[in-house]
């Protein structure tokens, strides 16, 4: 397996892996954009503006992207779960940053358990009126150890 820097003819599998990856771990969240809606996002918001890392077998099997001390986006093919390859991407941005955050659904138990095993602390519980699926969320955050 190979982590490299994003590359713009990623786009469409970033997005096809972000769709699955969602409808797989999270069957009850309210889809919100077609197809072409999720390219569309990712190829004119997401990859001009954040630092995306993509995970490669040889095809690409997941993706990290951050900004700001933010991880916004980290989502692993279905099929390549439990397979130490979302500790890697994290593990990338961590060792660039001194604190992140994050937000993931209350209702996605494996996201939570995961982040927590990473390091992270669940501080801020919402009822989703925030969020674009306005389903409750929590925000996680990491910092690194003195």
């Amino acid at each position: 397996m190979d982590i490299r820097k994003v590359e713009a003819t990623d786009a469409q599998a970033i997005a096809d892996i972000h769709r699955r990856a969602r409808a797989t771990a999270m069957p009850w969240l309210p889809v919100m954009h077609s197809a072409a809606g999720d390219l569309q996002y990712f190829q004119t918001k997401v990859l001009p503006t954040e630092t995306v890392h993509v995970a490669c077998a040889p095809q690409i099997i997941g993706f990290i992207a951050a900004h700001d001390g933010w991880v916004n986006h980290l989502y692993l093919d279905p099929a390549c779960l439990r397979q130490g390859i979302g500790t890697l991407l994290l593990d990338l941005v961590k060792a660039d940053a001194e604190s992140l955050q994050l937000w993931t659904f209350q209702k996605n138990v494996g996201a939570r358990a995961f982040y927590q095993a990473q390091g992270f602390a669940e501080v801020e519980q919402t009822d989703g009126h925030d969020n674009e699926e306005k389903t409750p969320d929590v925000r996680l955050e990491w910092a690194r150890s003195p």
